[in-house]
C-alpha cells in the first residue's frame, strides 16, 4: 500500500487580491492562473484585522468582504467544474482585541481560517513585524527583539488556543528581515508548545513557498518543519501569492525538500 503524499501540492492555500491593499490583480486572475497551472484548489485567504492602528491599511474591511464573497461565490459558479475555490480568510491576531476579532469571524461562512500575527504594539500605534523597511526594523529593535519575538510567540499560543482555526501561518515570520535574527531557548520552547498545541488541536503548519525568493526554501525554517512532521501535523501548500503570477509558485519543489528535511532530522 503507497503512503499518502507528505504535502498536497495541487491546491494552493494562500492566495490574496487587490482587495488587501498590497496585492495585485482580480480574484478571477488568480483562478485563471491556477487553472493554467493545473492545480485541483486554490484558497483565497484575505487578510482580517481587528483594531490595528498602521497605515497604509494592508487588510480588508466589511465593504470589501462583502465584494469578496459576492465575487469568490460567482467565481465558484463559473469554475465550479474546472477547480476548487475556497473563500478563507488570514486573521492577524492581536491580544488586546480578541473578543472583537472572534466576532468579526463569525459574520463570514469561511472555507478555511488562517491565523498569523503581523503587527506589535507601540504606544498609540502598531509596528509592522514583517516588514523589510529599515525604519520600521530599527523601531522593533529599540523595543527589544527578544522581547517583541517572546511576545509574537505568546500571541500565536493564545490565537491557536482561543481561535477556531485550520492553519497557521507565517510561524516563524517575526522579525525575519532583522539582519542575523536568532531564536533563543525561550523563543525555541515556545514554539514547541506551539506546535503542541497545534497537534492537540489539529492545526495545520502553512508551507509557504514565498521563502524560496527570499533566501531559496520555504518558510518556515527547516527545524521547525522537521519538528511539526515529527509530530503529525498536517502540512498545507501556500504561495501566499501577491500577483496571479505567483499561484503555485515552487509547488513542485516541495514534495523533494521536504523529503531531505525529514532525512536529515
Amino acid at each position: 500500500m503507497s503512503l499518502p503524499p507528505i504535502i498536497d501540492i495541487t491546491t494552493d492555500g494562500h492566495v490574496h487580491t487587490h482587495l488587501c491593499n498590497h496585492a495585485v490583480g482580480e480574484m478571477e486572475e488568480y483562478v485563471e492562473h491556477a487553472v493554467a497551472q493545473g492545480l485541483r484548489g486554490i484558497t483565497f485567504l484575505e487578510h482580517l484585522e481587528a483594531e490595528i492602528r498602521y497605515q497604509p491599511r494592508s487588510w480588508l474591511e466589511k465593504e470589501e468582504f462583502d465584494i469578496y464573497f459576492r465575487e469568490g461565490e460567482r467565481l465558484k459558479h463559473r469554475f465550479g467544474s474546472v477547480i476548487k475555490i475556497r473563500l478563507g480568510v488570514e486573521a492577524g491576531y492581536n491580544p488586546a482585541a480578541s473578543n472583537l476579532l472572534r466576532e468579526k469571524l463569525s459574520h463570514y461562512p469561511w472555507d478555511r481560517i488562517g491565523i498569523s500575527c503581523h503587527f506589535h504594539p507601540q504606544g498609540e500605534v502598531h509596528r509592522n513585524l514583517l516588514s523589510r523597511r529599515r525604519e520600521s526594523l530599527d523601531q522593533l529593535a529599540a523595543i527589544g527583539v527578544d522581547f517583541v519575538v517572546t511576545q509574537y510567540f505568546d500571541a500565536l499560543l493564545e490565537a491557536v488556543d482561543f481561535i477556531d482555526c485550520d492553519v497557521l501561518c507565517h510561524l516563524d515570520a517575526v522579525l525575519r528581515h532583522y539582519p542575523g535574527i536568532r531564536f533563543n531557548t525561550e523563543h525555541q520552547q515556545q514554539i514547541a508548545a506551539l506546535l503542541d498545541a497545534m497537534q492537540a488541536k489539529g492545526v495545520a503548519l502553512e508551507i509557504n513557498t514565498s521563502g524560496f525568493d527570499y533566501r531559496g526554501s520555504p518558510f518556515p525554517t527547516p527545524w521547525i518543519i522537521a519538528a511539526a512532521m515529527e509530530r503529525g501535523i498536517p502540512l498545507s501548500a501556500g504561495s501566499d501569492a501577491h500577483r496571479p503570477e505567483d499561484v503555485g509558485r515552487y509547488f513542485d519543489r516541495l514534495p523533494d525538500y521536504l523529503v531531505q528535511v525529514a532525512a536529515q532530522s
